[in-house]
């Protein structure tokens, strides 16, 4: 049987959407494009070869009103002549796309994480864009995609968004799961620690104001006089990153490391490896990658309550701590950890099988289970009625997921 040809259109070539693509292969005929290779927001390791099956298109242009924008697409479109195309963010471009493609009779999915209010990524306010007060670009952003066959929201909030601010029709949305690269992630050893063992926290998310850096130095800080034989390393990307340099100065704050060691994209789980606790007192995030990758490698796990899109994966006091995004609140989760180091085992091995669903071969096959049946002659309306039944395909009980080692049924 010949394969669905299915194309994936994002910003930028992320190594795990790269590794992602081969995946796919096992359901689709699938190629990936990209419109940058890579943004100056992202370190040069993140460079990974491309292969045959994902390219950069040429001419691309972008501005913050227009967001990206190619005439290579609709070459390449006309080359490819895929069945499904995959749109990466409500932009005006993709809107344009979108009707051209389903012009041409190809069926169309549009991903997206929640949608914030705020002028930038990096921005640390967590207000989502809601019709109350933004009542003209909620109903532009219906009426642009509103003949997408389907959506994929990152998670239950992007979902939740997408029908009760945007419009769109509960059986047109569906949450599903990112993609991640975690296979190495899987081969780490459990943490095997004793009271007075190093133990090495790990900030591994971009220094920007959301994810509060400054908060995880101070209370990194408070820790240290308490627990000598802590350390931290800390990503070394993003507008903060003098200001915690600064910080570390003025406190004196002793065994900092910045990770600017990193030479590739295979190196990164390295970091995880020797790693023991992951702190995230994050004001905002739609449940960051960094801790499903911390879960497969068996760390401890701190974060704040602010973090979205994790009930599958994160349960307080059985895998992991959380917190109000304050330093002294994070400090006195992490304590639990030091003072009780035996828990990095226990926790570390039931992240393990929490996440275990997220491996590149079981986020394929959901994404094969919801696209596949949009191209099925004489059955047009069967993913849109398999989307109305399981709304959220990365619950473990969706229908057709794969749960390998995944024993966990969600609250």
């Amino acid at each position: 049987m010949t394969k669905q040809r299915l194309v994936f259109l994002s910003n930028i070539a992320a190594p795990y959407q790269v590794k992602f693509c081969e995946s796919l292969q096992t359901h689709f005929d699938a190629e990936f494009w990209f419109y940058e290779r890579l943004t100056d927001r992202r370190p040069a390791w993140w460079k990974v070869p491309l292969g045959s099956r994902c390219r950069v298109m040429r001419h691309t242009i972008y501005s913050r009103r227009t967001n990206y924008f190619s005439f290579d697409v609709l070459t390449q479109l006309i080359r490819f002549r895929p069945d499904v195309l995959l749109l990466a963010g409500f932009t005006p471009f993709h809107a344009i796309i979108l009707h051209i493609a389903k012009w041409f009779g190809i069926r169309v999915v549009v991903m997206s994480e929640p949608i914030r209010n705020v002028t930038s990524e990096d921005c640390g306010e967590s207000v989502l864009l809601s019709k109350a007060d933004a009542p003209r670009k909620t109903n532009g952003i219906y009426r642009l995609f509103k003949r997408a066959d389907l959506l994929f929201g990152m998670g239950n909030v992007a979902r939740k968004q997408f029908i009760e601010e945007f419009g769109f029709l509960e059986r047109q949305v569906v949450s599903v799961p990112y993609p991640i690269d975690i296979e190495a992630h899987m081969q780490h050893p459990l943490r095997q620690k004793r009271r007075g063992d190093p133990i090495r926290l790990l900030f591994a998310n971009r220094l920007i104001e959301r994810y509060q850096p400054l908060v995880a130095l101070e209370a990194y800080s408070r820790l240290k006089e308490e627990y000598p034989h802590l350390s931290l390393s800390m990503n070394q990307e993003g507008h903060l990153a003098e200001a915690c340099r600064r910080y570390i100065e003025d406190h004196d704050v002793q065994d900092v490391t910045f990770l600017d060691d990193i030479q590739s994209w295979e190196d990164l789980h390295r970091v995880y490896h020797t790693s023991d606790i992951l702190v995230l007192p994050a004001t905002y995030s739609n449940g960051n990658l960094t801790i499903i990758e911390a879960c497969a490698s068996g760390m401890g796990i701190v974060v704040s309550h602010e973090v979205d899109n994790v009930d599958r994966h994160l349960h307080e006091g059985i895998n992991c701590y959380k917190c109000e995004p304050t330093a002294s609140a994070l400090a006195a989760q992490v304590r639990r950890y030091v003072d009780d180091p035996e828990r990095l085992t226990d926790h570390g091995r039931l992240s393990k099988q929490y996440v275990s669903h997220r491996l590149n071969e079981n986020t394929a096959k959901v994404y094969a289970d919801l696209v596949q049946p949009l191209t099925r002659k004489g059955d047009a309306h069967h993913a849109e009625a398999h989307v109305a039944r399981r709304g959220d395909a990365s619950n473990p009980r969706h229908p057709k997921s794969k749960r390998t080692g995944d024993f966990h049924n969600p609250l």
